[in-house]
């Protein structure tokens, strides 16, 4: 097998590396979408290359040679692949498809409770859900047709009428742009490939910095945008907030009132190239590693050594 099937793992460090950076330099709908592809495609790829591996591995095993055509003599001659990396591998995709599963049902059944719990609340208007609370909160929760933007009384009191209709527009952008899903996909993928830890983080932002431009555009007002942001930070208490929540003081606050203040997000066709490339060469990676793998089969069946000699 080719070094090619170790590209994945080369391209998902330097991503790694570099995702805050993407994160704070592409518009912020944009940079979320392609990290969440870039990194998805990381992770895949990763999976792949120790599927791959580990196949080198097992395909020499009796047992299952047994079940197929080829000779486990002609393979462990035709295979590069020493037995310890092929151990390796199967192990560790083990562990992270453990990992993975796990955190996409803990994360999917978190969304789910949180859905329970507003589909029995009393909206106050439309998608809005009072709650009599002196703590100031607002958030913005998924639910499986329409989510609910949940406030407490204390958060209205804190802010002004025009402050509150960005609020509003903020907790609606999370639910039209469905951002919660962006944020499992983020999550999960870090949890299968531990090399783009960074990147739940990231997107945890980006999407935060989406809602806040979605929030600017709809009032009109960036100043007012970031001033509605800096008055709920401010009120707001620092309480524990789940992850199917997403809310609207969290998120590197300071960061965000900055591009507020400053012009709308420009256009970074450098940045989205790079991301671009890295969806690219995964995919290249795969398909050389999928093709060695099958030649490496087809040249150890007893029937192509006897076609050859």
């Amino acid at each position: 097998m080719r070094l090619v099937v170790y590209l994945p793992f080369l391209v998902s460090a330097l991503l790694g590396l570099t995702i805050p950076r993407f994160g704070r330099r592409l518009a912020p709908a944009t940079g979320t979408r392609l990290l969440v592809a870039s990194g998805a495609a990381c992770a895949l790829s990763t999976a792949f290359a120790l599927a791959a591996l580990a196949g080198t591995y097992v395909g020499q095993l009796p047992a299952v040679a047994a079940f197929g055509d080829w000779s486990v003599r002609l393979l462990k001659a035709n295979d590069p692949v020493p037995p310890l990396v092929g151990q390796a591998a199967l192990g560790l995709l083990a562990v992270l498809a453990v990992l993975a599963a796990a955190t996409a049902v803990r994360r999917g059944l978190a969304l789910a409770e949180a859905a329970r719990a507003c589909r029995g609340a009393h909206p106050g208007a439309g998608d809005l859900v009072i709650v009599r609370d002196a703590v100031p909160r607002a958030r913005a929760v998924s639910g499986r047709r329409a989510g609910r933007i949940v406030v407490t009384t204390g958060m209205l009191r804190a802010l002004t009428a025009e402050e509150r209709r960005v609020l509003l527009a903020h907790e609606r952008a999370h639910l039209g742009d469905r951002h919660h899903l962006y944020r499992l996909a983020a999550a999960v993928t870090a949890a299968l490939n531990p090399m783009l830890a960074a990147l739940p983080r990231t997107v945890e932002y980006t999407t935060e910095r989406w809602a806040d431009e979605r929030a600017a555009a709809h009032v009109g007002d960036r100043r007012l945008a970031a001033r509605a942001v800096i008055r709920a930070a401010l009120a707001t208490s620092r309480h524990a907030v789940g992850p199917a929540a997403l809310a609207f003081s969290d998120g590197a606050v300071p960061d965000r009132i900055t591009c507020l203040l400053d012009a709308p997000p420009r256009r970074r066709p450098f940045a989205v190239a790079a991301l671009v490339a890295v969806l690219t060469l995964c995919l290249i990676a795969v398909n050389e590693a999928r093709a060695d793998t099958e030649s490496l089969f087809e040249r150890s069946e007893p029937a192509t050594l006897t076609s050859h000699a």
